[in-house]
């Protein structure tokens, strides 16, 4: 009776180096995975400035004032109709906001400092 029978299923020790290896791969991936995400929420911040400055320039070649800052650089600029909505850094809390200078350099609010904002580019 017993040649007749065929042992079907993985053994405890297959399903044992499965998971393993599955785990194995998670450690790998997640911590890329988080590089990756600060990456873009970095371009995205940079995305942002460069937004502000483009539109603060448009507000300066246009003489509507010749100096915008240090204010909420986005919520003026709204108002003036060159932005359509506030930028925001995915990698701050919401509560900051941009600021312009008098020269149209783009940075946060007093208070609020980020390693992100050191520069101006990337």
């Amino acid at each position: 009776m017993r040649a007749f029978q065929q042992d079907v299923g993985f053994t405890l020790v297959e399903l044992m180096v499965v998971v393993l290896i599955i785990g194995i791969l998670v450690v790998i991936a997640v911590p890329i995975f988080n590089a990756a995400k600060a990456s873009a929420q970095q371009k995205t911040c940079f995305a942002s400035q460069r937004t502000i400055e483009g539109a603060f320039q448009m507000a300066v070649a246009a003489t509507i004032t010749p100096t915008i800052g240090p204010v909420d650089a986005a919520n003026t600029l709204i108002t003036k109709g060159f932005i359509k909505s506030p930028p925001h850094c995915p990698a701050l809390p919401v509560t900051a906001y941009y600021t312009v200078d008098a020269l149209g350099g783009v940075g946060l609010a007093a208070g609020d400092s980020h390693p992100i904002y050191s520069t101006v580019s990337p």
